[in-house]
C-alpha cells in the first residue's frame, strides 16, 4: 500500500485521503470478517486475516502518509516517531496475513517456527528505526516493509497452492495471480527504497489499492464457503476439539472410495490420553478441555490432510490412514506422542502423555470394525506395558 517517489517527490491531499479512506475500508472489512467468523463457527484464520490487513494498513497509511505531512509542516522528530510506528505496524500485519491464511488453510494452530516469523520480520523495521531514527528513515522503514511484503506475499501464494478442491480453486488461484502482481509491484518499490527514492507515487496508487480490494474479496468468498461447508459438517464434528463425531466417522466410512485402493495399506490408530480423569479431578473440567483442545491441535499438526481424525468420547480418538505403511503409522505414532509429551500447562504445572495402539493391514477385504478392534488390543497393550508408548498389530492375512 505504498509507492516509489514522483518527479516532485510531494503528497497530494486527495492521495493522503485516499490512505485514510482504506484505512476506513479496512475496518469495515474487519466487521465482516469477525462476523463470517462467528458464523463460521470456529474457523481458524478468518477473523486474523481481518485483524492483520487492519493493522498493516493502518501501518502503511502512517508511514506513507501521516509521516510526511508531519515532515511538511517542519515537524521532523514527530515525522521519524511515525514513520517508525507505522513500519512497525506494517511488517507485523503482514507476518499477519500470512500467519492467517497458515491458519486457514491448514486448520490448525501455527507451528513455533511460523510464530518465529514475526520477531523476525519486526527486527527490519526496529533496526531501521535504530539505525536511522535521525536520519532518512523513510527509505530504512520503506525498504523494511518492502521486503516484508515480498516474503509475506510469497508466504501466501504458497500455501494457497493448497487449495485446489471445490469452490476454493477459483478463488485461490484469483488470490494467487493478485499475489504475483503485488510481488513485482512491491520489489520494484523495495528497489526504490534501496536506492533513497521511497516516498508516495499517487500514478498507481489505485491499482494497489484495486489489488487489495480483490484480495480481500476473495478472501471473504474462501471465508463464506468455509462457512456454509462449517454450518454442514457441524452435525459430523466434535464442537471442542473439530475432530469427527461417530456419525462423522459413519459418513466417511460410507464414501467407500476412499477405502477402495489400498496400495500401501490402512492403518486405525487408537489413541488414549493418560490418566486423564485425574487431570479433570485435580485441574477442573475447564483446564481438561484445554488439554484436549491443545492434544487435538497436535494431531492435525502431524497429520495429512486426507487423514481421518475422530473423537469417539471423553479422551478416546482414532485416527484412520490410508495408503500408509506400517513404518511411517509408527513413526507417526511416535511423533504424537513425543510432541504430546512436550506440552506445557499452566500452573500448577503439569504434563499429559498419551497412549497409542495401531493395526494394519495389507489386505483390501479387512472389515474395518476388526481393524478397530485390533487397534483397541494394541491401545490395551500399551496400557498395560506402562502407558505413554506405542504399539503396532498387523491384522493377519484372511484365510482363503
Amino acid at each position: 500500500m505504498h509507492c516509489a517517489k514522483g518527479k516532485t517527490g510531494l503528497m497530494t491531499t486527495d492521495f493522503y485521503h485516499l490512505l485514510i479512506s482504506d484505512c476506513a475500508l479496512a475496518a469495515v472489512l474487519l466487521g465482516l470478517f469477525f462476523y463470517v467468523s462467528r458464523v463460521s463457527r470456529g474457523v481458524r484464520g478468518i477473523t486474523a486475516w481481518g485483524v492483520a490487513h487492519f493493522v498493516y494498513s493502518l501501518g502503511a497509511a502512517l508511514l506513507d502518509g501521516t509521516s510526511q505531512v508531519a515532515s511538511r509542516s517542519g515537524a521532523q522528530d514527530l515525522a521519524h516517531a511515525i514513520a517508525g510506528l507505522g513500519g512497525l505496524l506494517a511488517c507485523a500485519g503482514l507476518i499477519g496475513l500470512a500467519w492467517s491464511v497458515i491458519q486457514f488453510v491448514h486448520q490448525r494452530a501455527l507451528l513455533p517456527g511460523e510464530r518465529a516469523l514475526m520477531p523476525l520480520a519486526l527486527a527490519l523495521p526496529l533496526g531501521g528505526w535504530l539505525l536511522y531514527g535521525h536520519g532518512d528513515i523513510q527509505d530504512a522503514q520503506g525498504a523494511a516493509m518492502s521486503a516484508v511484503e515480498v516474503f509475506a506475499l510469497a508466504v501466501v501464494i504458497w500455501q494457497l497452492r493448497l487449495l485446489r478442491a471445490g469452490p476454493d480453486h477459483v478463488p485461490a488461484r484469483l488470490m494467487m495471480t493478485a499475489c504475483v502482481a503485488l510481488l513485482y509491484l512491491y520489489g520494484r518499490d523495495l528497489a526504490h527504497a534501496l536506492t533513497g527514492r521511497y516516498g508516495p507515487n499517487p500514478s498507481w496508487v489505485n491499482a494497489d489499492l484495486s489489488i487489495w480490494f480483490m484480495l480481500n474479496f476473495c478472501m471473504l468468498m474462501l471465508a463464506s464457503f468455509r462457512a456454509a461447508e462449517a454450518l454442514r459438517q457441524s452435525a459430523l464434528l466434535d464442537p471442542l476439539t473439530g475432530a469427527l463425531n461417530r456419525r462423522g466417522l459413519d459418513s466417511e466410512l460410507r464414501s467407500s472410495a476412499r477405502f477402495v485402493t489400498l496400495e500401501g495399506g490402512l492403518a486405525v490408530i487408537a489413541l488414549d490420553l493418560d490418566h486423564f480423569k485425574a487431570v479433570n479431578d485435580h485441574h477442573g473440567h475447564e483446564t481438561g478441555d484445554q488439554v484436549l483442545q491443545r492434544f487435538s491441535d497436535v494431531v492435525r499438526g502431524c497429520i495429512r490432510s486426507n487423514d481421518l481424525f475422530v473423537r469417539l468420547g471423553g479422551e478416546e480418538f482414532m485416527l484412520v490412514l490410508r495408503e500408509t505403511s506400517p513404518e511411517v503409522a509408527h513413526r507417526l505414532a511416535e511423533r504424537i506422542r513425543t510432541q504430546v509429551m512436550s506440552l506445557e500447562f499452566p500452573a500448577p504445572a503439569f504434563r499429559v502423555t498419551v497412549s497409542l495402539g495401531i493395526a494394519h493391514t495389507r489386505y483390501r477385504h479387512t472389515g474395518f470394525n476388526d481393524l478397530v478392534r485390533l487397534a483397541d488390543e494394541a491401545l490395551y497393550a500399551a496400557k498395560r506395558n506402562g502407558r505413554n508408548r506405542v504399539e503396532l498389530r498387523m491384522h493377519p492375512a484372511p484365510v482363503l
